[in-house]
């Protein structure tokens, strides 16, 4: 790195445990900084335009405003900044979810400490990790793929209702249903009850299932507005 100058780095994460353990592994590599750590979305806009650091680590899911909605606010007063996602989910609808966001990079929690450390130089560098699997031309690939899929479907997400549609915007961040429910104004039964009529509705068996379908929905969804 030119003149042996640091990567600084925001951390953002609502786990105080999980912040400290990185925290502590990362201050071990002289050529990474940590020179900030928040544990919600809208503390991460404000550190991140006051620090400026290089890049932001950050989770997905955080209470209130989530980790994918603050990047998309960041990017958009600032086209330039620079994140790499934490995340416990690794699907292909994960990864192609972040790289719309303007995401450079999506690694697992559980990623060893070598392979954390070059996903970040790779993404300071203006690379993409997205893992050990996922090369430009895959990425390429996996975009194509998942635009195809959003654009099948439009007329399918369409028949969803308005309230239906509200919960699996906020299923495709990957939060929880008390986090939905706060923020939507209603009762955690009442989105558990609208979680399974959706999995009724839509013949899915599982709740990675209904996340992945939830991000291809939100895909679908930008097509739309985007008027594509």
């Amino acid at each position: 790195m030119e003149n042996d100058k640091p990567i600084t780095l925001l951390l953002a994460d609502d786990h105080h445990l999980f912040r400290a353990g990185l925290i502590s592994l990362l201050n071990d590599e002289s050529n990474i900084l940590v020179v900030g750590e928040v544990e919600s979305g809208k503390e991460l806009i404000k550190k991140y335009f006051e620090l400026h650091p290089d890049i932001i680590l950050l989770d997905i899911s955080m209470p209130g405003l989530s980790g994918t909605m603050a990047l998309k606010e960041i990017r958009r007063r600032d086209p330039k900044a620079k994140a790499l996602f934490l995340s416990m989910y690794e699907g292909e609808e994960y990864i192609f979810y972040c790289m719309k966001l303007g995401g450079r990079g999506l690694v697992n929690k559980n990623i060893m400490r070598g392979e954390l450390i070059y996903a970040i130089k790779q993404v300071y560098e203006g690379q993409r990790y997205f893992g050990q699997n996922y090369g430009e031309n895959k990425l390429e690939e996996l975009a194509v793929k998942f635009e195809d899929i959003a654009a099948t479907h439009i007329d399918e997400y369409t028949r969803i209702s308005p309230k239906e549609r509200d919960i699996l915007v906020h299923i495709a961040e990957g939060i929880t249903s008390n986090e939905i429910a706060k923020r939507l104004g209603l009762s955690k039964r009442t989105i558990d009850t609208h979680r399974a009529n959706l999995m009724d509705k839509l013949k899915l068996k599982t709740l990675p299932e209904l996340i992945a379908y939830a991000i291809k929905f939100t895909m679908a969804n930008k097509i739309i507005s985007e008027g594509s």
